[in-house]
């Protein structure tokens, strides 16, 4: 039973330094806001909820994960930076 508390223990802290210290940092085009970024699971996963300045009771959302460097949103760039 001790290795499953130390297995989740470990598990836990490692989401909690992905979500503290390899969180990307997304920059939004003009026109738009970052609403959220949240990690999916325990992996390198990572959903970025967002919304246009016009409508800010709509919110979009889309995923990135460690090799995406930008995302096209119609005409406008979400360029994402990894630590």
């Amino acid at each position: 039973m001790g290795w499953i508390k130390s297995f989740l223990v470990g598990g836990a802290a490692a989401k909690t330094y992905q979500n503290v210290y390899n969180k990307p940092i997304v920059t939004a085009p003009d026109g738009f806001v970052v609403r959220g970024l949240k990690q999916k699971g325990f992996g390198s996963s990572w959903v970025v909820k967002y919304s246009n300045q016009s409508a800010m009771n709509m919110t979009s959302t889309f995923t990135i994960s460690g090799n995406v460097r930008s995302v096209s949103v119609g005409r406008e760039t979400f360029h994402i930076d990894w630590p």
